[in-house]
């Protein structure tokens, strides 16, 4: 059984636009194969090199914050992320909100 830093890896890998940024080789702040610090990252991307990426991507991302804690990172917009996501990151997105609400 993974930790929830290693599921939330997992999920971050699981999105094509990240894995196109990095994700697997360290580049996005935060996330790494066996920690996922929601703070370090929500910092990227409000407040460092976040603002560069796609409206998508930064979806993607808050999305992440979203479920590792919803009381603290509470920004994430599904609606919005129905309406610019493509397929190929729809459905990791979807995938990842029924895992976590299953706690697989």
């Amino acid at each position: 059984m993974c930790t929830v830093d290693q599921r939330l890896y997992q999920i971050a890998c699981s999105f094509p636009a990240l894995r196109r940024k990095g994700v697997e080789q360290g580049h996005i702040p935060g996330i790494s194969p066996n920690d996922f610090c929601d703070l370090d990252l929500a910092a990227w991307l409000y407040h460092g090199a976040g603002g560069v990426l796609s409206h998508g991507e930064f979806l993607i991302l808050e999305a992440l914050l979203n479920l590792c804690n919803p009381t603290i990172h509470n920004k994430f917009n599904l609606g919005d992320a129905l309406n610019v996501l493509d397929q190929d990151n729809m459905k990791p997105l979807l995938d990842a909100i029924e895992r976590t609400y299953n706690r697989r």
